[in-house]
């Protein structure tokens, strides 16, 4: 049992990490689409510690590498139910239907659930669509990474 743990927790950093940079990557995009710096969407994150955090559009240690930290951790957490849905050999159709749905609960919670202070923030810098591709980002991540895994076993 606890071998399975452990096991669930190192595919989660690395399935989360490749979503976090997917999710990351698109909401830069997203915020540069929109006339916004690149990092604007990653310093909106710690909006929950700072509350003038949304307007920063430079980068820095306080806002960027912070909120940089804050979105990759709640990736590897949302890492672990994706993990937990699509389980260690699951076949392709069910790795990207886990992914699909990791990422419409974490939308939900995000948007709708958590306190507005606690919402990744990214809505500040990105437009209605931007903000759906990111969490199609997020899926793609978490996918990608599921397939590759099973690609070389």
């Amino acid at each position: 049992m606890k071998q399975h743990f452990d096991d669930r927790i190192v595919r989660a950093l690395y399935s989360g990490s490749a979503a976090g940079l997917a999710m990351a990557s698109a909401a830069s995009t997203g915020a540069l689409r929109a006339g916004h710096a690149p990092y604007a969407p990653l310093n909106a994150v710690t909006h929950c510690l700072w509350p003038d955090a949304s307007s920063q559009e430079t980068p820095s240690i306080k806002y960027t590498a912070i909120g940089a930290t804050i979105h990759m951790g709640s990736a590897v957490f949302w890492g672990v139910l994706f993990e937990s849905l699509c389980g260690r050999r699951s076949r392709p159709a069910g790795i990207v239907s886990a992914a699909a749905a990791t990422a419409l609960i974490a939308y939900v919670v995000d948007y709708h659930v958590v306190p507005k202070r606690f919402t990744p923030g990214f809505e500040a810098h990105v437009s209605t669509r931007s903000l759906a591709m990111t969490y199609v980002a997020l899926a793609a991540g978490f996918a990608i990474a599921a397939l590759a895994r099973r690609a070389v076993r």
